[in-house]
């Protein structure tokens, strides 16, 4: 028995001393890993084999614990051909050769996933980058976006790191106030006298030119920098406001709101400060909302357009028909105009559909007795129909293009005088 309990010691002995051994050249191997110069030389040289091949490989970035535990476990899923590398701080990369495409590649990262838990981001050559350093930058921009979309892994998207480029931009675009307004005029079909104007949104991007609302504001309100862009963008049209009152210049002041603003329980209170600030009556300052913002929380939005309302300001349906605000909500909401989405407007003259949905509009404008403005106005033939439709205010290429301020100046100036020339005449004939 003494013999057969040394000899199970011995083998015990035997098989502890090869797995130590094991785990002593594991933990060398790990130790002896690539830092990220000498990874970027086997990526390098791995795209030089691709390129004579005309095959892709693929860079993983992954963070995990930096311990020797994660690279032997790595080291289980991994090829022979493949390479794995440790940046420190938890950082590691996985060269993936002749991977074969994008699917190939995230089954890979599922493998990797399966003995590590982490997230990863995958770049591919030569989709996403033509050399070493480009495919780990992209690379780690698809682990960010996978932790932020809490999806495990993700491809690196283009667009997805245009947008994260163009949101950080904004925000410096907002602090040194390369938002600029340009102002488009209402004016009443009747009398053609200009009643008011639209603040419109401008981006001046040095690098990118002028940009149109289309280009960032959805961006804006998913990232949430739509609470500062919307104060920027009232900020500057009250102080133009004021500036037109100085002037003698009677305008209403139109500016368009979000969703996201109308969600905004502190909106009522930075209005007033702005108007406050800014001197400028509630009577002038007038907000834009589309049907998608009341819809998207009814409640909220009835009780946000009720304080706006008790501080005198009027309120606008934007692009109406387009939506589909329940008619109960408009009825309820205080709301003081309705404007028929230019869509409609600039091509009633073609079509019968569309002539109907502006007609129709402007009876239901005026049966809440709300005021009908119609966007889109781009002649004169379009501006007769709408006012024989019984149509209040236009709004259009017709009466003039948005301009800034300095521009718009004395194109207002000149149209006051002839109204009030217009009145004068009329006013003898009578």
């Amino acid at each position: 028995m003494v013999w057969f309990a040394l000899a199970v010691l011995a083998a015990l002995y035997v098989v502890l001393a090869a797995w130590a051994t094991r785990e002593f050249r594991r933990a060398r191997r790990h130790a002896d890993l690539p830092d990220r110069a000498r990874f970027c030389d086997r990526v390098g040289q791995a795209i030089r084999i691709a390129t004579r091949d005309a095959s892709q490989i693929a860079v993983l970035v992954l963070d995990a614990d930096d311990d020797h535990t994660v690279a032997t476990r790595l080291a289980r899923v991994l090829r022979a051909s493949d390479s794995l590398a440790a940046f420190g701080g938890g950082e590691f990369a996985i060269l993936i050769t002749d991977v074969g495409g994008p699917d190939a590649a995230i089954e890979a990262a599922n493998r990797v996933r399966e003995v590590i838990e982490a997230s990863v981001g995958i770049a591919l050559y030569p989709e996403h980058g033509e050399d070493p350093e480009t495919l780990l930058v992209h690379a780690g921009d698809a682990l960010h976006a996978a932790k932020h979309a809490h999806s495990g892994h993700a491809l690196f998207d283009r667009a997805a790191r245009e947008s994260l480029n163009l949101i950080a931009e904004l925000r410096r675009g907002i602090d040194d106030e390369e938002l600029v307004l340009h102002f488009q005029p209402k004016a009443d079909l009747q009398t053609r006298r200009v009643l008011g104007v639209e603040a419109l949104a401008r981006w001046e991007h040095p690098e990118r030119g002028l940009l149109y609302p289309d280009a960032f504001i959805a961006l804006a309100e998913k990232t949430g920098l739509i609470g500062p862009l919307t104060l920027h963008v009232l900020d500057r049209a009250l102080a133009q406001a004021r500036a037109w009152m100085q002037a003698g210049l009677d305008l209403t002041m139109a500016v368009n709101v979000t969703p996201r603003n109308l969600l905004d329980l502190t909106l009522p209170d930075q209005v007033e400060t702005l108007l406050e600030l800014h001197s400028v009556p509630p009577s002038k300052l007038e907000l834009e909302i589309t049907e998608t913002a009341i819809m998207a929380d009814p409640p909220r939005a009835k009780a946000v357009l009720a304080r706006l309302h008790a501080l005198g300001i009027s309120l606008a349906v934007d692009d109406f028909g387009t939506g589909y605000a329940s008619l109960s909500w408009l009825r309820d909401l205080p709301l003081q105009t309705l404007k028929i989405d230019r869509s409609f407007v600039m091509r009633m003259a073609a079509d019968e559909g569309d002539a109907t949905i502006v007609r129709s509009s402007v009876q239901l404008g005026r049966s809440l007795g709300l005021k009908v403005v119609a966007e889109g106005v781009e002649d004169e033939a379009a501006w007769v129909q709408l006012l024989g439709l019984g149509c209040d205010l236009a709004q259009g290429f017709h009466l003039s293009r948005p301009q800034p301020a300095a521009a718009l100046t004395p194109w207002l100036r000149t149209a006051a005088r002839a109204s009030t020339a217009a009145q004068r005449d009329a006013a003898v004939d009578a």
